[in-house]
């Protein structure tokens, strides 16, 4: 018997079969993901997992919702796997994300503490807020969108790089507070502190989880693009196609021509480019980082990238044909005797 009729047969989520394909799917993200292991372990072994789906059951809310909410949306036993897939790796991002939103809050209230344009307000009745002095106080209750718009609007300042522990770098601190300035000055009131690390995160893509997709060395376009997750929606196929050609018709002739072979070493990567060691480098860096940034908190940001690798793949046979082609338009007809 599957997970997926013996859910349906007992209306709860504790059989065996069900137990035995949850353990076998946490195992499959965590093993394909660079998630840390929960508190206690030090890598993904069946005890971590065990203890990160026993995590996802304790919740109140993903304990009512999280496997018979998948078995309700699912017509088989495959289309099971796949929400139960995306369920967890979704559950874990909100982990991992929580707890680096939760880093970037203290760092917000140690630069803006000793930055004397912004102060805490008084009287919010416990909730913690920033606000620009000299401005009015009252709590900001507006659409979130409205900040992140107004961030948006803060031209002139990157973070290249972060690093999640120890000083803050000066131009890092300019970047935040000029941001977080601009977003309190647009709300004029008292913006919470989960909202502004909210604005700041997506504003500098700081806390976006990577697109996990393993690239060992010596894997070809081909390879990964047969890795691509078929939905059983044509819609669904429809809409990641467009949104993958979409985001590649951006990349540069030197990003397309680096993408299939943006997981094997520097020689292979040298000869896609046509270019040094340093600038090679420098170019795959760039591109991995413009990949993560332009699927930033999309959910299907995977499938689009393997979609990408698979345009790619098409790309390179349809050049190696052309080249062919050409070859033998050159090459002198033999008459017939």
């Amino acid at each position: 018997m599957s997970a997926f009729d013996e859910i349906g047969r007992r209306a709860d989520a504790s059989g065996p079969e069900t137990i035995r394909l949850l353990r076998q799917l946490g195992a499959q993200v965590t093993r394909t993901s660079s998630f840390p292991p929960p508190s206690g372990h030090a890598s993904w072994s069946a005890d971590a997992v065990d203890d990160l789906l026993a995590d996802m059951f304790s919740q109140e809310r993903r304990a009512k919702v999280f496997v018979l909410a998948c078995y309700t949306q699912a017509t088989d036993q495959a289309s099971l796997e796949r929400l139960i897939l995306k369920a967890i790796r979704n559950f874990l991002i909100d982990q991992a994300k929580g707890t680096e939103r939760g880093k970037l809050r203290r760092r917000l209230d140690t630069l803006l503490s000793e930055d004397t344009r912004f102060i805490r307000p008084p009287d919010l009745k416990g909730i913690r807020a920033w606000a620009l002095l000299n401005h009015l106080l009252v709590l900001w209750q507006g659409d979130i969108d409205e900040l992140h718009e107004a961030a948006a609007r803060v031209r002139g300042y990157q973070i290249l790089s972060w690093n999640s522990a120890g000083k803050t770098p000066r131009g890092t601190i300019i970047a935040l507070t000029a941001v977080c300035h601009g977003v309190i000055d647009h709300a004029d009131g008292s913006v919470r502190d989960e909202d502004l690390a909210k604005v700041v995160e997506r504003r500098f893509a700081l806390l976006a989880p990577p697109v996990f997709i393993e690239m060992p060395d010596g894997s070809s376009a081909a390879a990964v693009a047969a890795r691509v997750v078929n939905s059983d929606d044509p819609w669904t196929n429809l809409g990641l196609q467009e949104r993958a050609e979409e985001l590649w018709v951006t990349l540069s002739t030197e990003e397309q021509s680096l993408l299939p072979v943006l997981g094997c070493g520097m020689n292979e990567r040298r000869a896609a480019t046509g270019l040094g060691r340093a600038a090679t480098q420098a170019l795959s860096d760039a591109l991995a980082d413009r990949l993560r940034l332009a699927t930033f908190d999309d959910e299907d940001r995977e499938e689009i990238v393997l979609r990408m690798f698979e345009i790619a793949a098409k790309g390179s046979e349809s050049g190696r044909l052309s080249q062919v082609g050409s070859h033998m338009s050159r090459s002198p007809r033999k008459e017939p005797m």
